[in-house]
């Protein structure tokens, strides 16, 4: 049976992605099979960290874990089976986000210009049973945060177009390679 991955990475359910990464950081760092080469039970722990890292990194995969527990997660949908990505689906550029926090190899969830997607509006609604059955119209009151008048939301002065910093290339920070 395997244990908690809230537990495994000592965070609560209500962690955000930047705790988790966190928490995961500091683990693999602690636990990593290099860090520890003559010790076989920190490797198996390190497994079982990255491990509820990858099922908790996902939103998806955290979802259905929520939902359905670590079989759900690793079976693609459904606790029954049947899904293209498994627990091992951890690769090596997940290995070296972890220690120097970037896509080495190209490809993959690198960072795009831009701005970032901001999240999905929620609200919590009680309905009762024949309600959820046959559905039923209600009127609900949301604050939501409005596009910039003076902007557009491009984050950049009338009658200009944003442009990528030649500092950080659009992503925000500054890498430096030393040897």
């Amino acid at each position: 049976m395997a244990r908690n991955y809230y537990e495994v990475l000592g965070v609560s359910p209500q962690a955000t992605d930047d705790e988790i990464k966190k928490a995961f950081r500091r683990l693999a760092r602690e636990y990593h099979p290099d860090a520890n080469p003559s010790d076989a039970a920190t490797a198996e722990q390190f497994k079982e960290i990255s491990e509820a890292y990858e099922t908790l990194r996902d939103p998806e995969r955290r979802r259905r874990y929520d939902m359905f527990g670590p079989e759900g997660a690793a079976a693609g949908g459904s606790p029954f089976g049947g899904g293209q990505y498994g627990a091992g689906a951890f690769g090596l550029n997940d290995l070296f986000d972890a220690f120097f926090g970037g896509d080495v190899f190209g490809g993959g969830r690198g960072r795009g210009g831009g701005p970032v997607r901001g999240d999905d509006a929620e609200t919590v609604m009680e309905l009762d049973l024949s309600e959820a059955v046959f559905g039923a119209r209600r009127t609900i009151d949301l604050r939501m945060p409005v596009e910039c008048e003076l902007c557009g939301g491009s984050g950049s002065a009338p009658g200009t177009h944003p442009s990528r910093c030649a500092t950080c290339d659009g992503t925000g920070e500054v890498r430096q390679v030393r040897r």
